[in-house]
C-alpha cells in the first residue's frame, strides 16, 4: 500500500495537478455558496473538460470541486439563511441565528473547521479502509436502506421547535408533498392534476430555494413596512474560533465525521441523511437541547462535519465495487470511463497511481479549504453591508437565476414561488418547516426502498424482524422518535409540580 501511496503523491504533486486542485477548490467554494447552484452541476459541466487532462489531474480537479462545494453551501446558509446546497439545510437552523446575533464570524469559522475535519477524516478512511468497508456495504439491501431512511425521518420529533404536534403536522405535509409524481413501482400518477411537469415529483432544489430564499424575501418585504424592525447588520469579524473552542467541539466533529463516513458508504443515502442524523444525535446527547435552533455552535459543527465526511465515504462503493453511492460519485464514474478505466478491484491493480492520487486529492482539497476558507470569509462583510431591502432583491435574483440554470425549466421557477408562499404561510401560523423539508427529502427514499423490499419478499413484511440489521436500525429509529416525546412529557410534569404551590 505504501508504494501505491508514493505513486499517488507523485501524480498529485505535479504543477498542473496542484494548479487544478487550487482552482477546483475555488470554483466549488463559489458555486456552493450561490443559492440554486450545486456542486453536481459544476462537476457535470467540468467532466467533459477532464478528457483533455491527464486522468489523475482530471480526477483531482473534480475531487476539489466536490469537497469545497459541500463546504461552500454553508456560507449562504449562515449569512443569508439560505442553504447553498441541500446538504447545508441543517446548518441554517443554528448558523443563521448565530449570524443575526452578531456571531457570523464564529459560525463561519466553526463551519470551515468542521468541514475540514469531516472531509479529512473520510479521506483517511477512504485511503486505508476502502476494501473492508466496501465489503460491509454489500450487506445493505432495500430493507436496510428503508430502515436507514426511517432513522432519518425519526428526527422529526426533535426538530419541530417548541410544539410536537406542529412538528408532526409539518412532517405529514412534507410526506404528502413527496408523494407527488409517479408511483415508483406501478408508474401510477399521484397528485399530478394532469400536469406533465409533476410526473417526476417536486424537485428538491427549487423547493428548498423557495422555502428559504423566497421566504426570506417575503419577510424582508414585511419588514419594509416599518424600517424600525430591521436588525442591525452584523459584522463578520474574525473567523478564527480559538483553540479552546476547537477542543470543545472535537467530540462533535468526531461523531459527525463517523456518521457522515458510514452513511456515505451506503449507496443511495448521501449527505441529507447524514446531516439530519448528526444534528439529531448532537441535540439528543446535549445537556441543553433547548439551545439548538437558537444559535448553538454544535448545531453548526455537527452537520458540517457530517456532510463533508460523506464526500470520501461516497467514493468507497464506487471505487471498490463500481457502484455509485450518490449522484456525484456517478459523475466521477463518467469521468473515469471517459479515460477508458474501470472501477472495482481491477482499478487498484491497473491504475494505482490514479486511484491513490484521488485519495490524496480528497485529503489535500479538504486541507486547502482551511486557509482558503478562513481568508475568503473575512471579506464576507461586504455581503452583509448591503441594505436589507436591496439584499432581498439580490437574493431573489440569485434564487430565480440559479434554479432556472439547473434545467432551463420555467416550471422550476413556479415551484420556487409556490414553496416560498407555502413557507410564508407556515411562518405566519408558527408552523415549523424543518420537519416538512426532512420529510420531503427522505420520503421518496423511504417509499422506494420499502416497495423494493416488499417485492423482494413477495409482499411479506417479515423482513422487518427477520433481517437483524434492519431490525436493529428500526429499533433505534423508534427510540429516537419517542425519546424526545417522553423527555418533553417528563419535563412538563416537573414544571407543573414546581408551579403547584405547596399544600
Amino acid at each position: 500500500m505504501f508504494e501505491n501511496i508514493i505513486l499517488g503523491l507523485g501524480s498529485v504533486f505535479q504543477p498542473s495537478a496542484l494548479l487544478f486542485l487550487t482552482l477546483g477548490t475555488l470554483i466549488g467554494l463559489i458555486i456552493g455558496a450561490l443559492p440554486g447552484l450545486t456542486g453536481n452541476m459544476a462537476i457535470a459541466l467540468m467532466v467533459p473538460m477532464t478528457f483533455a487532462m491527464d486522468p489523475a489531474t482530471g480526477l483531482v480537479f473534480l475531487a476539489a470541486i466536490y469537497c469545497s462545494a459541500i463546504f461552500g453551501g454553508s456560507i449562504s446558509a449562515i449569512l443569508l439563511g439560505i442553504p447553498g446546497t441541500i446538504s447545508s439545510f441543517a446548518t441554517t437552523l443554528d448558523g443563521h441565528p448565530m449570524a443575526k446575533q452578531g456571531r457570523a464570524g464564529e459560525a463561519l469559522g466553526i463551519s470551515t473547521l468542521s468541514s475540514v475535519f469531516g472531509g479529512m477524516f473520510s479521506a483517511v478512511v477512504l485511503m486505508f479502509f476502502t476494501p473492508f468497508l466496501a465489503e460491509q456495504a454489500l450487506r445493505f439491501g432495500p430493507a436496510e436502506y428503508f430502515a436507514v431512511a426511517v432513522l432519518g425521518l425519526s428526527c422529526i420529533a426533535s426538530i419541530g421547535g417548541g410544539s410536537l404536534k406542529k412538528g408532526l403536522l409539518s412532517g405529514a405535509i412534507g410526506l404528502l408533498i413527496s408523494c407527488i409524481g409517479m408511483d415508483p413501482q406501478s408508474g401510477y400518477k399521484r397528485y399530478t392534476f394532469g400536469m406533465m411537469e409533476l410526473l417526476e415529483g417536486i424537485d428538491l432544489v427549487p423547493a428548498l430555494i423557495g422555502f428559504f430564499g423566497v421566504l426570506a424575501v417575503l419577510k424582508t418585504a414585511e419588514k419594509c413596512r416599518d424600517l424600525s424592525k430591521f436588525d442591525a447588520i452584523p459584522d463578520v469579524g474574525s473567523v478564527w474560533i480559538g483553540w479552546n473552542a476547537v477542543v470543545k467541539l472535537l467530540p462533535t466533529w468526531i461523531r459527525g465525521a463517523i456518521i457522515g463516513t458510514l452513511v456515505g458508504i451506503i449507496p443511495g443515502t448521501g449527505t441529507n441523511v447524514a446531516t439530519f442524523m448528526s444534528y439529531d444525535m448532537e441535540k439528543k446527547t446535549s445537556k441543553n437541547p433547548e439551545k439548538f435552533g437558537t444559535g448553538e455552535p454544535r448545531g453548526v459543527a455537527a452537520p458540517e462535519s457530517a456532510n463533508n465526511a460523506v464526500t470520501g465515504g461516497s467514493m468507497v462503493p464506487l471505487l471498490a465495487l463500481g457502484v455509485p453511492g450518490n449522484a456525484t460519485s456517478a459523475l466521477f464514474l463518467g469521468a473515469i470511463m471517459i479515460h477508458g478505466m474501470r472501477t472495482g478491484p481491477v482499478f487498484f491493480t491497473d491504475h494505482p497511481d490514479v486511484i491513490y492520487g484521488l485519495f490524496i486529492a480528497f485529503f489535500l482539497a479538504n486541507l486547502l479549504m482551511a486557509p482558503l476558507g478562513l481568508f475568503v470569509l473575512k471579506y464576507m462583510k461586504t455581503i452583509l453591508s448591503v441594505p436589507e431591502n436591496l439584499l432581498g432583491s439580490i437574493i431573489l435574483a440569485f434564487c430565480v437565476t440559479g434554479v432556472y440554470s439547473l434545467g432551463s425549466n420555467p416550471f422550476d421557477v413556479l415551484i420556487v414561488i409556490l414553496t416560498g408562499i407555502l413557507g410564508y404561510a407556515c411562518y405566519q401560523v408558527s408552523l415549523p418547516t424543518a420537519p416538512m423539508i426532512v420529510a420531503m427529502v427522505l420520503g421518496p427514499l423511504t417509499e422506494r426502498n420499502l416497495r423494493q423490499a416488499l417485492v423482494a419478499n413477495k409482499g411479506s413484511w417479515n423482513f422487518l424482524w427477520e433481517r437483524p440489521l434492519t431490525l436493529v436500525i428500526l429499533l433505534i429509529s423508534i427510540a429516537s422518535f419517542f425519546v424526545p416525546i417522553v423527555l418533553d412529557y417528563v419535563k412538563e410534569k416537573k414544571a407543573q409540580k414546581q408551579d403547584t404551590p405547596a399544600q
